[in-house]
């Protein structure tokens, strides 16, 4: 009890456990077998001694001759060594023998018996008198003992091969899972992240775990890179506001001002504080684009007219008109994150577009905003959708860089595609969703899409 409480089951490696888990049922397969082997073997070669017996009795039988009230063999019935066939009168007497004499005379008993190593068939005759037939069953014995030895040693030596081809198995089968530690082992001490398991060829569930595996790494190692790169970007973009604000409380604390003088310093500050609250408000959005996506059933042109509200003070300020033409169309998005993509895509046109009107039209799974202007160059397209990137000759418009990136990571959740359109005199960007049955709408969703209709059908088609 001692030794076994020292090294408990769970201490055991996986290896050996599925060895002896193997072993354990390979060897009761192996011994119920063997025994199967050994009583169908007993049976088989009794049943042919009692058939032996009873064609040994039959010829008796034929054999037995009666003369003056008593019975008798023939003469001409022989037996061998081992056979005793043995005459008898209804009580059990002995009337004639051939073959071998008995030293002890077997219990009178008709059918099949054994007896003191023999086998015994008696039959009734139907003179009434009774026919014995006996033959040793050491011959049959001694082969049984020999079955059982070569089934008891030939037991042994497969569960042992079996033992060591199961362990064999186990360790080559197990080799991806050691590989796949040793990595997880090295990443976790060493921290290199760039790390990876060696592939192995196939389609089994191995070659499946490592691939699945490395294609984790790679994907960590994105995450992490990007991570990285947007936590370099961030500090980089923070510190030249901070930079400048430190630089302007010390220029106002450098000496005594009157009131007026302190009420100017405080207001430029308050705009730098301002955009550094943009500027954190942003870098919060795009850092909660990397968490699990929950999609629903948003009434989009409902969305569409809210970031519109949102945008009429920033219209008017610019004097510039939102021109809305809205259908009703259900998509698979985030309704807050909706929202934030169409107005960071409404306020752009409202910066960055030309003239005075700015378009915003809802279809069937799809949004277009667009105003006069050509728009940034097809070239820096992809350029402007990556963090704190932006146009060329826009750096005194107000601004992060990160409402496109922001845009791109967020409609990316959706498997929604962005996709600028260029025209003559125009720029215009559409957002266009994956198509969802109206079955999958919520009713909470449903009775929003309905107020937003009765509110969209009131106003008036420019704001």
């Amino acid at each position: 009890m001692t030794t076994l409480s020292r090294w408990p089951l769970s201490a055991w490696s996986l290896r050996v456990k599925l060895t002896l888990g193997y072993a354990l049922v390979f060897a009761l397969t192996v011994l119920l077998g063997a025994v199967g082997i050994y009583f169908t073997a007993r049976i088989s070669l009794t049943q042919s001694l009692d058939t032996t017996l009873q064609e040994t009795a039959s010829v008796a039988q034929a054999s037995v001759e009666t003369q003056n009230g008593k019975s008798f063999f023939a003469t001409e019935l022989k037996a061998t060594s081992d056979l005793s066939i043995e005459l008898l009168s209804p009580a059990g007497k002995l009337l004639a023998s051939v073959g071998r004499d008995e030293d002890e005379p077997p219990p009178l008993q008709l059918g099949f018996i054994k007896f003191a190593e023999q086998r015994v068939f008696t039959q009734r005759l139907e003179s009434g008198l009774l026919l014995r037939v006996s033959r040793p069953s050491d011959t049959l014995t001694h082969l049984l003992e020999t079955l059982a030895h070569i089934l008891i040693i030939g037991s042994v030596l497969m569960i042992a091969v079996a033992c060591a081809a199961g362990y064999g198995l186990a360790d080559r089968a197990l080799r991806p899972v050691d590989a796949v530690a040793r990595t997880a082992a090295a990443i976790a001490g060493r921290g290199n992240y760039r790390d990876r398991v060696p592939a192995i060829s196939g389609h089994d569930e191995m070659a499946r775990l490592t691939q699945t595996v490395n294609a984790m790494l790679d994907q960590l190692e994105g995450t992490i890179e990007r991570e990285k790169q947007f936590a370099r970007i961030a500090a980089h973009e923070l510190r030249t506001p901070l930079t400048v604000l430190k630089g302007r409380l010390e220029l106002a604390l450098e000496r005594p001002r009157d009131a007026a003088e302190y009420h100017k310093a405080l207001s430029g500050m308050q705009n730098r504080v301002g955009a550094l609250i943009d500027l954190s408000e942003g870098l919060l959005a795009l850092a909660r684009t990397d968490a699990p996506t929950h999609l629903e059933s948003v009434e989009l042109a409902a969305s569409a007219l809210a970031a519109v509200e949102q945008l009429e003070d920033a219209a008017s300020a610019a004097g510039k008109q939102i021109k809305l033409s809205l259908t009703e169309s259900w998509v698979a998005a985030e309704p807050e994150g909706l929202l934030r993509v169409l107005v960071n895509l409404i306020e752009n046109a409202l910066k960055y577009g030309s003239g005075e009107v700015v378009t915003v039209r809802v279809e069937a799974h799809a949004c277009t905003i667009s105003h006069a202007g050509e728009g940034p160059p097809s070239t820096e397209w992809t350029r402007l959708l990556q963090p704190f990137e932006r146009g060329a000759g826009v750096q005194n418009v107000p601004g992060s860089g990160l409402g496109l990136a922001l845009v791109a990571a967020l409609t990316g959740r959706w498997n929604a595609e962005l996709t600028p359109e260029w025209t003559a005199g125009r720029f215009a960007v559409r957002l266009q969703f994956v198509e969802i049955g109206q079955a999958e709408v919520a009713p909470e969703a449903t009775k929003s899409a309905a107020k937003a209709r009765t509110v969209t059908r009131s106003r008036s088609s420019v704001l």
